[in-house]
């Protein structure tokens, strides 16, 4: 039987109830240490840096597997309880996402804004700089784009109390971001996004840092699909319960 390492924390907020029984219920045995992995065991971690971060390379090395759980991109309350899931990285980050077709998006009702056009104040989103070398920001990168292009930067709200998005975008008509969950909502209300990191789950509708200045993306469709596609990176509790989230991101 394949084994499970779960490495996230034992707080409320990561719910490692939930995915302790979804690890067993997708046929893994639950061990508290691995110190040679095998292909088809899997570490699960919460982000990946640190400790985690080390233990995951470990895990590739060896031919097993990573997944990552991270905060839901659209916000840990959608369905009574969500929360993200990638292979190997972060899903916004460019993590791998089960696949699927348009019915999961479809099926949820979200209505995105129409874009509102360029016109408006250019917001730069703050980041930690925290996770994997391949996919953190660099040290100070919203300041540093500040310098180069202006406007204004949000801090990232793990860093002290926030403005609520939606009121803190009222009069935005660009965003800037390195990679974030918070793009991706600003990009469902309507405001044109620009991103660096390349891998950047939103990327196909948001234009890259490298095209500034110009004219922001408001591509609806390619919006959609964006949409449609990271549906499959969002699980519910209970799909994260039951093992059908475990089972479909490692179907690839």
């Amino acid at each position: 039987m394949p084994r499970a390492l779960n490495l996230l924390r034992r707080s409320v907020h990561y719910r490692r109830d939930a995915f302790d029984r979804g690890l067993i219920r997708a046929g893994f045995l639950l061990v508290d240490r691995v110190d040679r992995p095998e292909p088809g065991d899997v570490v699960l971690c919460w982000n990946r840096y640190g400790g985690a971060a080390e233990q995951a390379d470990h895990f590739e090395r060896h031919g097993a597997r990573v997944l990552v759980a991270e905060n839901c991109p659209l916000g840990n309350s959608l369905h009574g309880g969500a929360y993200s899931l990638a292979r190997s990285h972060v899903a916004v980050t460019g993590g791998g996402v089960a696949s699927g077709g348009p019915e999961r998006w479809d099926s949820w009702g979200i209505n995105l804004a129409p874009y509102r056009g360029d016109a408006g104040e250019t917001v730069i989103l703050g980041q930690r700089g925290i996770g994997h070398p391949d996919v953190a920001s660099p040290a100070q990168w919203a300041e540093q784009m500040r310098g180069r292009i202006g406007g204004r930067i949000r801090a990232h709200p793990g860093t002290g109390e926030a403005v609520p998005l939606v009121d803190d975008l009222a009069r935005a008509g660009a965003v800037i971001t390195w990679s974030s969950a918070a793009a991706l909502q600003a990009m469902a209300l309507g405001v044109p996004v620009w991103h660096a990191h390349p891998k950047f789950i939103g990327a196909p509708a948001a234009r890259p840092l490298a095209d500034w200045p110009g004219p922001g993306k408001c591509d609806a469709a390619a919006r959609l699909e964006v949409f449609r596609r990271l549906a499959w990176a969002i699980w519910s509790l209970e799909e994260i319960s039951s093992g059908e989230a475990v089972a479909k991101v490692l179907e690839q």
